[in-house]
């Protein structure tokens, strides 16, 4: 894994593949290295390959949602940081369970500055 800030590899993960494509041009603006997915499947696919520093990851998705997805990317790659986000509200139910699981979690609509200062923060601040 990379330690600068700046030179993370980054999985982002969306079926809105504009949203996941736009994310990836932001932050490798920004010095990261992102890969646009547009689903858990491919997700779990590279993951096996590539390890990743971080994954950023939609919750809904068709298929296999983005909370199994983060469930089985962590089975394959135990130290890798994720952080989900949503559109709809976010219940204390759910912050419990994400951040139960060792996840991380961003609401929607995201902002550029909001998700650079997530992925910019310490990788040890995710609380695996």
């Amino acid at each position: 894994m990379t330690t600068e800030p700046g030179g993370r590899t980054v999985l982002v993960i969306d079926d809105d593949r504009v949203l996941a494509d736009t994310l990836s041009d932001i932050l490798r603006k920004h010095g990261f290295k992102p890969v646009a997915l547009y689903s858990g499947e491919e997700a779990l696919e590279l993951v096996a390959r590539f390890r990743p520093d971080i994954v950023l990851s939609d919750i809904r998705m068709s298929q296999l949602d983005g909370i199994e997805t983060a469930k089985r990317i962590r089975l394959l790659h135990p130290e890798c940081r994720i952080i989900l986000f949503t559109a709809h509200t976010v219940s204390t139910a759910l912050v419990k369970l994400t951040h139960g699981l060792g996840f991380e979690l961003l609401q929607r609509p995201l902002h550029p500055e909001h998700v650079l200062t997530a992925l910019s923060q310490h990788p040890d601040a995710h609380g695996v």
